[in-house]
């Protein structure tokens, strides 16, 4: 009897949790507030950029239709950017004023209706807007008057995050600018291995970051000129000893794999699209190394190492497999940053980053568009630029670094086309 009497009490105890709760969903949902249209996933909406003047319409909703005219007041609230910041771990920076135009901040929701007439937001000049910073334009609801609801406080502030249209220069890595153009025996001869001589960092923590385009991916049976293989860069120290490195179609998986090779073992991210643009992180926080695809995790793996970076590389630099593994395709925004990035940070960058970012130690654009110099945009400046006319391969495949000095400039092909755009 004492057992059914507690079986009993137990589900009433379980009926009672589950109805207070109900009931506070209940109230929680069904309570009719004012908010910034469109925040209530994210408070960040994409504007699109691609010529100026642009213009963006922000209004106000009401979870039930005005009874009377609403009055909901918006103000340009640049607080809310550093409280996103720090709540998210993002380095949004706010517009400039003198990019934008503002108008109408006091609008209206009409009697019978659920919308407010709207806030016109204009991109007047990208001018002030600098590369590599992705801003924000934070509006936030300052006041309702009439109607008597409250804001709903996780939907008081709309920030238009600013999606520019850019386009850039990139550097080709098979002498073409196309998947089946070039001239037989000189695709893969730009590879090579730039050495820092000046003051190599090393680097306890770090994230390394390049952007690639392939044409296409590669078959055949491995033993074939070309091999499926697709050699991309490489991160390390001058005697391959520990060397951080990408490339495509690693024998024994699908061609348009990405395989992360290092000191720590191999991990592959999968599944890439020929003829896209991908931002490719290695981040590394002490103990464990993680591969990100455009900001996306995609791999991990585990162990203790310091990056000595000496060695600059590339694609494949000895005799014969250069022209073997070369690289069907694009590079661009290669960096090289002394701290773990978080994935949020990756994401902000995917087309540039600010050359006064924390912790960049190296940056190259590489988008001069011509010549064979390629800057450093970073603070470290000059003494990182890399002169492919004064980099190193190891012509006869000896595998113990024998490398020697060689002029590759001749090799240098740039590219710029509507293939290379990105949405900032």
């Amino acid at each position: 009897m004492k057992t059914k009497l507690l079986s009993g009490f137990a589900l009433f105890l379980s009926l009672f949790v589950l109805l207070v709760v109900t009931s506070c969903k209940k109230a929680e949902f069904g309570d009719h507030v004012i908010l910034a249209t469109g925040t209530e996933v994210s408070p960040i909406l994409k504007f699109a950029v691609a010529n100026t003047p642009a213009t963006y319409l922000v209004t106000a909703t009401s979870t039930q239709k005005a009874d009377q005219d609403i009055t909901v007041s918006f103000a340009f609230d640049s607080a809310a950017v550093k409280t996103y910041n720090a709540a998210n771990n993002t380095t949004y920076f706010v517009v400039p004023l003198a990019a934008v135009s503002i108008q109408n901040l006091v609008t209206v929701i009409k009697a019978g209706t659920s919308a407010s007439t709207p806030v016109s937001v204009q991109i007047i000049s990208t001018q002030p807007l600098l590369d590599g910073r992705s801003y924000l334009i934070p509006l936030t609801i300052t006041s309702v008057t009439g109607g008597n609801m409250n804001v709903l406080s996780s939907s008081r502030t709309v920030f238009l995050r600013i999606a520019r249209i850019i386009n850039f220069p990139a550097l080709s890595m098979n002498n073409s600018t196309a998947g089946t153009t070039g001239t037989p025996g000189t695709r893969g001869r730009f590879n090579a291995a730039w050495i820092i001589t000046n003051n190599p960092p090393k680097l306890a923590n770090f994230t390394l970051e390049i952007k690639e385009y392939c044409y296409a991916f590669r078959g055949g049976d491995g033993n074939s000129n070309p091999q499926p293989i697709q050699s991309i860069v490489d991160w390390g120290d001058q005697m391959e000893a520990a060397m951080f490195g990408l490339r495509f179609g690693e024998l024994g998986n699908p061609n348009n794999s990405l395989q992360l090779t290092g000191p720590l073992g191999g991990a592959f991210a999968y599944n890439f699209n020929a003829l896209q643009w991908y931002t490719i992180s290695l981040t590394y926080d002490g103990s464990t190394c993680t591969m990100y695809v455009d900001g996306v995790k995609q791999t991990s793996l585990t162990g203790s190492v310091v990056l000595n970076l000496q060695r600059m590389q590339f694609g494949q630099v000895w005799g014969g497999y250069d022209t073997k593994q070369y690289f069907n395709g694009r590079i661009s925004e290669c960096r090289v940053w002394s701290r773990c990035l978080a994935s949020s940070e990756i994401k902000l960058n995917l087309c540039g980053a600010d050359p006064n970012s924390p912790g960049l130690v190296a940056y190259w654009k590489l988008n001069e568009g011509s010549g064979s110099i390629f800057h450093n945009s970073a603070s470290t400046g000059a003494a990182y630029d890399m002169d492919w006319t004064k980099v190193y391969w190891d012509y006869a495949a000896l595998g113990d670094d024998k490398l020697t000095l060689v002029d590759k400039s001749t090799y240098v092909t740039w590219t710029n086309d509507a293939f290379n755009s990105c949405s900032q």
